[in-house]
């Protein structure tokens, strides 16, 4: 009797993952952002290195977040995890002890060649370990812009800087974007009033460098004065959407598209507002849906969901 061997193909937790992020359309950074994990562990946990991975409690945070946001089966997806994780540490092959003959030292020629040769090595060893030493220092943190604490004659600037290839950097606890270099860019929105910015690079070692900078946006509207900015009712516009996003109490990062065409992406700070007009319909991101707040025309149907909860292209219409 002949015996035919059936291949049974099973996905693991990586593999769901990313078809999970394949299925929304959204990226890595997009679900960094939106989950509030490093780039890093997203990356390690698509390629099951769990080596890279910290301890399991926040491990597990992160299959329940992410699960959520993919709207999958956390149970399944922590099986699948204990399993792949059991199965790498019981692959792990203990090394054989060798007995070491030690020879009959000889002074010679040769001997101190070899002697020679083997302390150029050890001197070899010890600059590199200094080297990677010197890699567990917090990371260099370098704010361009804003240069320094001072006065804005605008409530949207943007936050620019440059930091170690490989480090995360965090705006007011919002991820940012940094590329290869280390550069990083972000649009934000501030708040009348006093600002404060908190830029923080965290490196793969988790040492972190934080630098600060204070910015002031003058009041524009007092004791009921008009304010410029925000969208009048005329027979005109009664025909339009016409929206305010409001942020508070902590801050998001937010998206807002006016028919069709992006009208700002970034991070919006607490206090902060944007008000815009649309002649057909305005969809609206969030990172933070419980400290975000949606006023049409002129009524205030409130926050927009939980804290902390992310909600994509949500549309408002006339």
């Amino acid at each position: 009797m002949a015996f035919v061997t059936k291949q049974i193909k099973s996905q693991t937790l990586g593999e769901h993952l990313i078809a999970a992020r394949n299925h929304l359309g959204i990226s890595v950074v997009e679900i960094s952002k939106l989950s509030k994990i490093p780039p890093k562990y997203l990356d390690a946990l698509d390629q099951g290195d769990y080596s890279r991975l910290p301890a399991g409690v926040y491990v597990k945070g992160f299959i329940k977040t992410l699960a959520k946001i993919y709207r999958a089966d956390e149970n399944a997806w922590f099986s699948l995890y204990e399993a792949e994780k059991d199965m790498e540490e019981n692959i792990a092959i203990k090394p054989k002890q060798s007995k070491v003959v030690v020879p009959e030292f000889v002074f010679s020629p040769r001997t101190v060649a070899v002697l020679a040769v083997a302390l150029i090595g050890v001197l070899s060893l010890s600059y590199l370990y200094f080297q990677i030493s010197s890699v567990r220092r917090p990371p260099a943190l370098a704010v361009y812009s804003p240069e320094q604490d001072g006065f804005a004659d605008t409530s949207l600037i943007v936050v620019r800087g440059k930091t170690e290839a490989g480090a995360t950097v965090y705006l007011n606890n919002q991820l940012v974007v940094v590329d290869v270099n280390g550069e990083f860019r972000e649009n934000l929105s501030l708040a009348p009033g006093t600002n404060t910015l908190v830029i923080k690079a965290v490196s793969k070692f988790e040492k972190e460098t934080v630098v600060t900078r204070s910015i002031v946006i003058p009041e524009k509207q007092i004791a009921g004065a008009f304010d410029p900015e925000m969208p009048t009712t005329t027979p005109e516009t009664i025909r339009e959407v016409q929206l305010e996003l409001v942020v508070g109490p902590q801050a998001a990062w937010v998206s807002i598209q006016v028919d069709g065409q992006e009208e700002f992406t970034g991070t919006m700070l607490a206090g902060s507002s944007r008000a815009v007009r649309a002649s057909s319909s305005v969809r609206i991101s969030t990172g933070n849906a419980g400290s975000t707040k949606v006023i049409l025309s002129g009524q205030d149907i409130g926050l927009m969901g939980k804290e902390g909860e992310m909600l994509r292209d949500v549309e408002f219409t006339k």
